[in-house]
């Protein structure tokens, strides 16, 4: 005859049950390392692992956790954040696997946690809570996060390395360009000389278009060998005791010719600078490249004023022209080497886009400043900012020489 069981006995045994599988779950979390929790529907704890408590609540035990919530340990940011992650668990019935985040109790910056949580079913698969487990994955994202960067600067070099071989491919059809004209001029009027002879009526414009070009072709081969000097870190200087106002006054006479070919109003505006440490050579190129540019870039009938003075113990000098500008996509980049605006390119201005690279270097060399301003058919205004250093008392005053 088979046992009949009472409710009773059935409740009783169901309970026991409960207990033991109680106490093997607690048992198991009290010697597991993982970081696991179980929460009720008030998102009360019910029971948490040893791992939990090292990570999170050192010193505490396990059953005085028990009845508390995230904000009886956490920071109140972090207490509601869970929060709203075990309701909408519990209201939808969805779990979040393998969340990664930084973690945020006790102020913490640098730690990485991957959680996974799932709502916590009875028998029946009534929700009756949650339950979660994290684990420390700091060390795998920051692998990840620096191979990420790894890649994004990867991905930056190689696109300047593509940058610098299509300004090569640009320079190169460029620098052919540069020395062919002045060349052909040069072999054009040479020849009508050998024709016609020195005393022939155009003699004197001959030899006047052979110089010009020539000193073209001079520039630029000094201008690469600079620029060779500058990438290798020794472009020589000389410092001595100079006077900026004599320098630029030369300067802007040296280029009054080019200025009245293109009926150019050329203007200084200078106010006492004291003597003060330069190298005379390179402020005198510095200023040719600036005002060259200006006259190369303002149309027939412009202005290019050039104005000097001082602002505390710096020397401020300003080249301001009325031409073509430069375009704002441009302005950050008019000072790397071989660079050339767009709307240079589009009017076939003459140039190897080394000036102001050059300029550029030759400020830095001085412990200066230069910047840049204007729009694209407003002109273009460069203003260069040189400490007032004083000479060593053995360096000998040196006119300033004019410009290359």
């Amino acid at each position: 005859m088979a046992r009949v069981r009472l409710p009773a006995q059935r409740r009783q045994e169901d309970e026991s049950q409960r207990e033991l599988q109680l106490t093997c779950m607690s048992n198991l979390l009290s010697a597991n390392a993982a970081r696991v929790y179980f929460k009720d529907l008030q998102s009360r704890f019910l029971l948490v692992s040893a791992g939990w408590i090292a990570a999170y609540a050192p010193g505490r035990a396990a059953e005085d956790l028990i009845g508390k919530t995230d904000f009886d340990v956490f920071s109140d940011e972090h207490a509601f954040a869970a929060s709203r992650d075990e309701q909408r668990i519990i209201s939808t019935g969805e779990s979040i696997v393998g969340k990664v985040e930084l973690e945020t109790y006790g102020g913490r910056t640098d730690t990485w946690v991957s959680t996974t949580k799932m709502p916590l079913r009875d028998e029946h698969n009534r929700i009756i809570g949650t339950f979660g487990i994290s684990r420390d994955v700091t060390a795998q994202t920051k692998a990840e996060n620096t191979l990420a960067e790894q890649a994004l600067q990867l991905i930056a070099q190689n696109e300047r390395l593509r940058e610098l071989d299509r300004l090569k491919d640009e320079f190169i059809g460029m620098f052919s360009h540069e020395l062919r004209t002045p060349l052909s001029s040069i072999l054009g009027y040479a020849e009508i000389l050998m024709e016609d002879g020195l005393s022939s009526p155009d003699a004197e414009q001959c030899v006047e278009v052979i110089d010009r070009n020539a000193k073209r072709l001079l520039r630029l081969a000094g201008d690469l060998q600079l620029l060779s000097q500058i990438n290798s870190g020794q472009m020589p200087m000389e410092f001595c005791s100079a006077d900026l106002a004599d320098i630029a006054a030369s300067a802007v006479e040296e280029m009054r010719p080019n200025a009245e070919r293109k009926h150019i109003e050329l203007v200084l505006s200078a106010t006492a600078v004291p003597r003060f440490a330069v190298d005379p050579t390179r402020i005198a190129q510095l200023l040719g490249n600036l005002l060259s540019n200006a006259v190369k870039f303002t149309p027939d009938g412009g202005k290019v004023e050039v104005r000097l003075g001082t602002e505390g113990d710096q020397a401020v000098l300003t080249v301001a022209d009325t031409g073509i500008g430069i375009p704002a996509a441009d302005r950050e980049r008019i000072f790397e080497r071989f660079f050339r605006t767009a709307i240079a390119k589009r009017q076939a201005i003459q140039g190897t886009g080394l000036g102001l690279t050059i300029t550029q270097a030759i400020v830095a060399a001085h412990n200066g400043t230069i910047a840049v301003e204007g729009d694209e058919g407003r002109g273009s205004t460069f203003t260069v900012r040189l400490p007032l250093r004083p000479a060593p008392a053995s360096d000998t005053e040196k006119p300033g020489p004019t410009a290359a």
